[in-house]
């Protein structure tokens, strides 16, 4: 901690020289997320962050998930070291079910797990990503009572046509190539991407190969009218090497404990979005979505094959306008979504109706003050041939107040009722009587820029939650345990993020989290949630050695955490550990060659273990290179 703290100071320091080469840390910045139409991020009642297709480049991330270990608030859970199997959680929730991941606003949180299959979402097709901290359940329902990120790929522009290819090369017998056309004109824009990735993987049997195919196309019909079709055809076959004892980890981390495991993966996506201005009435959104998902694993180690073919498809209606009343400015949402998903497994035929009505209101007093007012009703309904029909109506609500009382600078506090629906999963093995999660959030926070150069985030939030969903352990075989619905649980925290442009050589970055997850009622009271450090340390910069040579360094140190299923508190804890990456890279506008090495002190640590034995190893010290090549 103490080194964080001078490098803090030193910046400050820094930045009350004049520099006359530095750059403002931030410009004028809108973003959708938050609101489900363009608003600035300083009208927001959240801590809110972008990661920009800038950032992204000059990044040491090699997938999606690689880039939220930079962000506050964010926890990464990798099994198998390829970022095949990752969890992506925030606000001391572990599983990766209660923040919504999106995909150009499509929920891409699976009707099984609630968790997201992140090989559909190539780290070189994203523009950009938006990080909305805080519960969401009312403009997004189910899985938002955490937060919400929104991925925002590439696509057409008015231009030129652009090819882009890239190829790369990494450890254990990586390889990843990729190409791109990007173009338009004014009533036409396209965007096409293909990208194949392999590797042998960091332990046996967790080798990945995988493909992808995206396509966009947008129709400007008239001066209101507007038209984009989409599409994604996936597959990849994955290993499983499994979890390891502790005695198994200590004599080899590389080894597979179920060396024949594993699955394979189909999935296509198709999409349709019309958006209509109607002028002083205001905009109307209408958006179609479909995707396939088929899943087929052999579990060899256990004589046993699961097949699950999905359908999803989700209906959204949207009306925005900006009335004026007795001359005061309002931002208006009114919506609908429906969400139908249908599961074919070994076992039965399942499907989930979802329906939310919701709208959203932020009422202007004046240029600096601002308040936000939102409520949801939704209404589900899951049939299963199984375990039998389930039926479940819930309402979000959600208040806030913004203040900027400076450019790029705001207070903010707020107030939101949010929930999450037990997953199939979660309803397949489940207690009698399973209840949807529901949390009461409170938030304060503050972004100051000092000089245009430092940005500073500050937000204190407290959830006091009813009903958690947790896999509660026991001796008993097979299970091992069942879930549950926890009485009370409470996660509070700290979110304290900076980042400055020093001098147009020179930009660093850094944040501090701090996560108190706890029970709060018997008999467990007073005890930690598993799998939730309580504290991490982020930071990183980016220098410019000469013209066109950029270096990048970044840290990442996250404390100890409980075992899952330790409810007791009682059994060894995953260990501490600190990790170091860098990238040097040339670029110039036609060509951009990199090296990198992640892991350089090559540090032992696992970021998911369990009180049944199972420990899965992250990957030592590994490196890659690359070329990518417009034109």
């Amino acid at each position: 901690m103490y080194w964080i703290i001078v490098v803090f100071c030193g910046v400050l320091s820094l930045l009350s020289i004049e520099n006359v080469y530095a750059e403002s840390v931030r410009l004028d910045e809108v973003v959708v997320t938050a609101t489900r139409t363009e608003e600035e991020i300083d009208k927001i009642p959240a801590n809110v962050t972008v990661i920009t297709r800038e950032d992204i480049g000059k990044s040491t991330a090699s997938t999606v998930q690689d880039l939220f270990r930079n962000e506050e608030g964010l926890v990464i859970s990798d099994y198998y070291g390829t970022g095949t199997k990752s969890k992506v959680s925030m606000r001391g929730f572990d599983q990766g079910n209660n923040t919504l991941i999106l995909l150009d606003g499509r929920r891409l949180n699976e009707i099984d797990s609630g968790e997201v299959d992140w090989n559909l979402i190539p780290l070189e097709h994203v523009e950009r990503i938006e990080i909305v901290r805080g519960s969401e359940s009312v403009l997004y329902g189910d899985n938002a009572m955490a937060g919400v990120i929104n991925i925002i790929t590439r696509k057409g522009k008015v231009m030129m046509p652009v090819a882009e290819i890239e190829t790369r090369i990494e450890s254990y017998d990586g390889d990843t190539e990729h190409f791109s056309l990007r173009g338009g004109t004014e009533k036409i824009t396209y965007f096409l991407f293909a990208k194949q990735r392999e590797t042998e993987g960091y332990r046996d049997n967790s080798e990945f190969n995988a493909n992808n195919l995206n396509a966009k196309l947008g129709f400007n019909i008239s001066e209101r009218l507007f038209v984009d079709f989409s599409g994604t055809y996936h597959t990849d076959h994955q290993g499983y090497p499994g979890g390891l004892s502790k005695a198994e980890l200590e004599s080899d981390r590389t080894q597979a404990i179920t060396p024949d495991d594993g699955a394979d993966y189909e999935q296509y996506f198709y999409g349709t979005n019309l958006r209509y201005n109607s002028g002083e009435w205001g905009d109307i959104e209408v958006e179609y979505n479909f995707n396939s998902r088929k899943f087929d694993a052999s579990y060899i180690s256990m004589a046993w094959n699961m097949k699950r073919d999905t359908n999803t498809d989700e209906t959204k209606l949207k009306f925005t306008t900006t009335p004026t009343f007795f001359n005061y400015k309002n931002l208006l949402v009114i919506g609908v979504d429906r969400y139908n998903a249908k599961m074919d497994d070994n076992t039965s035929d399942i499907s989930k109706t979802d329906y939310g009505y919701y709208l959203q209101e932020e009422f202007f007093f004046n240029d600096k003050l601002s308040l936000n007012l939102g409520y949801r009703y939704g209404e589900a309904e899951i049939k299963d041939t199984v375990n039998g029909d389930k039926d479940f109506f819930k309402s979000a609500i959600k208040t806030g107040i913004t203040y900027n009382y400076k450019k790029y600078s705001k207070g903010f506090i707020s107030y939101s009722k949010g929930y999450r629906l037990p997953t199939i999963d979660d309803l397949g093995l489940a207690a009698e009587g399973l209840k949807p999660e529901e949390a009461d959030t409170y938030e304060i926070g503050s972004i100051y820029t000092f000089n245009d150069r430092l940005e500073v985030r500050l937000t204190i939030y407290d959830m006091k939650i009813k009903n958690e969903i947790r896999f509660v352990p026991n001796a008993t075989p097979p299970f091992y345990g069942v879930n549950d619905n926890l009485e009370k649980t409470e996660h509070k925290g700290v979110e304290l993020g900076f980042s400055t442009n020093l001098h147009e050589l020179l930009s660093i970055f850094g944040n501090w989290t701090y996560n108190d997850a706890t029970f709060e009622s018997d008999p467990y009271k007073g005890n930690r949630i598993p799998l939730i450090p309580q504290q991490s340390i982020n930071i990183g910069g980016n220098i410019k050695l000469i013209k066109h040579y950029l270096v990048t360094l970044k840290g990442n140190w996250v404390s100890e955490r409980y075992l899952d299923g330790d409810f007791g508190n009682n059994t060894d804890r995953l260990p501490d550990f600190m990790t170091f990456d860098t990238k040097l890279s040339y670029e110039n506008k036609r060509v951009n060659v990199y090296i990198g090495a992640n892991n350089i002190f090559d540090k032992e640590y696992v970021e998911y273990g369990n009180v049944w034995g199972a420990l899965y190893p992250v990957p030592d010290r590994n490196y890659y290179c690359g070329i990518k090549v417009s034109f």
